[in-house]
């Protein structure tokens, strides 16, 4: 088949209908759309067909990486479900998406088969990254979805089982309070049980408040990887969930002592639901406490010696070791004996004359300043 031979609604070379030409320039080339990509058919030369796919080969990889972020675009219906209960209804909207980034990889097709390689290149990781960018916008979306859904069904959860402060109303309340508490699979019946379900409700709120503040730096996987994202935010609100608990029960056991600011810190139900949810924003802060208030028994203290304070002593002298005996002070030991402190100088030992060498013996003096001869044998100084 040539080029001319190619018709809009016809099936190209590989059997796929022709939908629509990005451009067509016979006997070269054309480029065109189907249902799966944008497609290009080559020259009719087989020297000049041969020559476009070595060039078009090179953008092969950049191409599917596209196409692939991209293909579930093209065949969304019109209708489907988000996390798998939410209605949605734009899925005409999103096919057009998919065409005009169909559009876009269709001009760098062209721009390679002009002769421009290196600038079709840069166009497709141009559109590669605005797909990828606005796929992570919609999974940050589902990432805080997912997680206020998990931290909301939670709260509801635990409102079943949270034990009210307020006074029985009546007899039959207590007595069905009682009743249900006999059994030992209640996690109800257990001291300050109202105080822990409730600084695991504001953990949860803690906790999903912290991922909204940081979710635009917060690494987020294209919507490609839902299960992924999904299990790190469940993951996150459980990690709030326990902060809070935990740091609930440190500050209702004593073990930590919660202020802010010139705050009194009495266990009332705004301080347990402040601390809950402090415990859940600040993920780390917990883990933090346990690892100081953990108590390592059966090591002995490392004793180090201390080190000389130089700046208040002042610099020692040239030549002085450090830590020797103050000027004037001698310390037994540090004496050497007798025949170490002579210097080697001989003038004061007693010579023999045999042992002298006379001047005449001596070698001839080099250099100094010529003096008159005093005589037929003067001599030279």
């Amino acid at each position: 088949m040539n080029v001319a031979d190619l018709k809009a609604g016809d099936l190209d070379s590989a059997g796929h209908p022709v939908l629509h030409f990005y451009s067509r320039k016979p006997p070269e080339y054309a480029v065109y759309q189907t249902r799966e990509r944008a497609m290009v058919h080559f020259a009719d030369a087989p020297d000049v067909s041969d020559e476009q796919r070595k060039v078009l080969a090179q953008l092969a990889p950049l191409r599917g990486e596209t196409n692939a972020l991209i293909d579930d675009w093209r065949e969304k219906p019109d209708r489907y479900h988000t996390l798998g209960i939410i209605p949605r209804r734009n899925g005409a909207r999103i096919r057009q998406r998919a065409a005009r980034y169909d559009r876009r990889i269709g001009d760098a097709l062209i721009v390679a088969l002009e002769g421009d390689l290196t600038g079709a290149g840069a166009v497709l990781q141009e559109i590669k990254d605005d797909v990828i960018e606005e796929r992570v916008g919609w999974s940050r979306f589902e990432y805080l979805l997912v997680a206020i859904t998990i931290a909301f069904a939670f709260i509801l959860f635990s409102i079943l089982f949270a034990v009210l402060t307020v006074p029985d109303v009546d007899d039959a309340a207590a007595a069905a309070r009682s009743l249900l508490c006999d059994t030992e699979l209640d996690p109800r019946c257990f001291d300050d049980a109202t105080d822990l379900w409730r600084g695991a409700m504001a953990g949860a709120l803690g906790s999903f408040f912290s991922i909204a503040l940081a979710i635009r730096g917060r690494t987020v996987l294209p919507d490609l990887n839902k299960v992924n994202n999904w299990m790190d935010a469940g993951l996150r609100v459980a990690i709030g969930i326990i902060a809070g608990t935990v740091l609930v029960a440190l500050v209702v056991s004593d073990f930590v002592n919660l202020r802010i600011g010139e705050a009194a810190g009495e266990l009332n139900e705004l301080y347990i639901g402040i601390v809950g949810f402090v415990g859940g924003f600040a993920e780390r802060l917990v883990p933090d406490l346990l690892a100081r208030a953990a108590v390592q028994e059966g090591e002995k203290p490392v004793l180090r010696k201390p080190e000389p304070d130089l700046d208040a002593a002042g610099a020692a002298p040239a030549g002085a070791a450090v830590g020797s005996a103050p000027a004037g002070e001698v310390v037994e030991g540090d004496v050497p004996p007798d025949d170490e402190t002579e210097d080697g100088c001989v003038e004061d030992l007693d010579i023999d004359e045999d042992d002298l060498t006379r001047d005449e013996h001596l070698p001839a003096a080099s250099g100094g300043v010529a003096q008159p001869d005093d005589g037929p044998e003067g001599t030279k100084g």
